[in-house]
This record gives structure tokens, C-alpha cells and sequence, in this order.
């Protein structure tokens, strides 16, 4: 069973989905690094599945943000991917990454066995169409959002701590309702997530607040570093590996710069450039602007 579609999902392709995971037993969920959206759903997806009396391991290439440790579930994340087996899971599902090497799992996806299906649910343009069964909405605000509407189809129950993963990723994304990827389906889904009794102010805490001293010290050091391009309406900024090491800071303390930055007014975009342990260079772009598509130009 393939099944493929990247503009709007059905509620058939959800049912068939739901048929899916009801019929697995040990399934590994995973995603990718520092994201508000990824770890919403990974720990709301957890804590579903166990409920169904799943064995389910979740696993992220990086620990988890300061700023999302609050979610349930976080604690038992897996970083470590020796510890990932590919051959002990029935079903893979690999939520809001746009391509296998962003999960940490790569080089063990190449090598999986035959018998593991993999389900690619995502939201982001760049998807690369990797699974199995790809559920690829491209119109959705978050990968929240498409949780959310895939656990409605289903009928499984979104507690208070569901919902507030849930209402957390679509907060990230949407850099609280700000940004052009906010729409009336995620408003829609927040609504019925607070009704469901999502802790908001906490989750808005968190996504938009709560620095600690460390924190606002590594964000004044990519503040000094802002540099404008007029011509292109860019500003970008850079962090080194040297800047976290000065702050005795992890790079995870980084969350929310450029969404903050995204706020600049009189420029089209933000980019923030932040350096990897081993000399690489990973970006976030971001924008308010609907003429600016930052996916094709990352």
C-alpha cells in the first residue's frame, strides 16, 4: 500500500492511515532538531499511541530545546542513534522533517528492513517525497495542525497534554499567529485545542518568553552581529561555535531568534546562520512577506 498526496488530505487517506497504525504494534516516531512544531508532535503523537497500548520510541537527533522540555514526554526522548534498531519497529513515522537526513537516521533508513513501512508526514514545501505513504500537506500552517486533524478523524482522545503539545508546535510555526503560513485551519484547530484545555500560557511562555540569563546573552551577541542588506532587504546574523562556548551556552538556546527578528520591519527577510560543532553552517530563514517564498530560496 503507497498512497502520495502533497496539496490537502482527505479524510479517506486519514481513515487509511488510522487502519494503519491500529494494526502496528512497535512503532518508532521521529523528526528533526530544535523545532517547537517537531516536538509538538512527536510527544502528542507518543502520548496517543501509548495510550493505545503501542510500544512507541521517540527519537530526535539533538536534546530538546530548553524552551520545550516542558512538554510531557520529553524526558524519554532517544538522541543516541545506536539505540535505534530499525528491525524491532513495525511502522516508522517520521513527522515534519522534509527529508531523511534531517532525523538523525539516515544512513539506517538507507538500510531498513523491507518489512517497515514508513509513513512521511510533514507540512513543508521541500518534502522529498521519502515514504512509503507520504501525507504531504503543503497548504498546512504546522504539522501540529495536521496532527490535530488526523487524531479528530480518527477518534482518539486529546487530552489536556495532547492538546498543549499540539497547540505548541502550531504556535512555533505560525510564530504565534503571525506569520503567512497562519491560516483559518490552524485558528480553527488552536480554538478547539484551548476548548480541549491546552495549557496556553504556558505554551506561549515558552515559545515567546522564559529566557534565562545565559539565553539573553547569546541573543544580545546575534543582535551585536545584525547586518542589513538593503539591496536583496535581507538582515542576517551568525553565531559560532566559539559565541556558545564563550556563554557556556548549547545551541538549542537559539530557538526563537529569528522569529523574533522576524518582526524587522522595512525588510523582506531574516536569516540566522549559526555554526555546527563540525565547522558547518545551518541556517533559519524567515519571513512575513507573502511575495517571499523562503522554502525556494533554502
Amino acid at each position: 500500500m503507497i498512497f502520495n498526496f502533497f496539496v490537502m488530505v482527505s479524510q479517506n487517506e486519514l481513515i487509511q492511515l488510522t487502519r494503519l497504525v491500529t494494526g502496528a504494534n512497535r512503532i518508532l516516531v521521529g523528526s528533526h532538531a530544535n523545532c517547537g512544531d517537531a516536538t509538538g508532535s512527536v510527544t502528542a503523537l507518543a502520548l496517543v499511541l501509548r495510550n493505545l497500548d503501542k510500544v512507541v520510541t521517540v527519537f530526535l537527533p539533538e536534546p530538546v530545546a530548553a524552551s520545550f522540555k516542558f512538554l510531557p514526554g520529553t524526558e524519554s526522548v532517544i538522541n543516541d542513534s545506536a539505540q535505534i534498531d530499525f528491525k524491532k519497529y513495525d511502522l516508522y513515522l517520521s513527522v515534519d522533517a522534509a527529508e531523511p537526513k534531517l532525523t538523525g537516521l539516515a544512513d539506517k533508513f538507507n538500510e531498513r528492513p523491507s518489512s517497515l513501512i514508513t509513513v512521511n508526514f510533514d507540512h513543508h514545501h521541500t518534502n522529498t517525497g521519502y515514504g512509503d505513504i507520504n501525507i504531504v500537506d503543503r497548504q498546512a500552517s504546522a504539522t501540529c495542525a495536521m496532527v490535530y486533524e488526523w487524531l479528530t478523524s480518527a477518534g482518539w482522545p486529546i487530552d489536556r497534554q495532547v492538546a498543549t503539545c499540539l497547540l505548541t508546535g502550531i504556535l512555533t510555526d505560525t510564530g504565534t499567529f503571525s506569520n503567512p503560513a497562519t491560516n483559518d485551519t490552524a485558528l480553527k484547530a488552536a480554538a478547539d485545542l484551548l476548548a480541549r484545555g491546552a495549557n496556553a500560557s504556558r505554551a506561549l511562555r515558552q515559545v515567546i518568553g522564559n529566557r534565562t540569563l545565559t539565553e539573553l546573552k547569546l541573543w544580545g551577541r546575534a543582535f551585536e552581529r545584525l547586518h542589513d542588506y538593503p539591496d536583496l532587504g535581507l538582515v542576517v546574523t551568525v553565531i559560532t561555535q566559539k559565541d556558545l562556548a564563550e556563554f557556556d551556552a548549547s545551541e538549542d538556546m537559539l530557538e526563537g531568534v529569528a522569529n523574533f527578528l522576524n518582526d524587522l520591519e522595512g525588510y523582506r527577510a531574516v536569516l540566522v546562520l549559526k555554526e555546527k560543532p563540525d565547522g558547518t553552517v545551518k541556517g533559519s530563514l524567515r519571513t512575513t512577506r507573502d511575495d517571499v517564498d523562503v522554502a525556494a530560496v533554502a
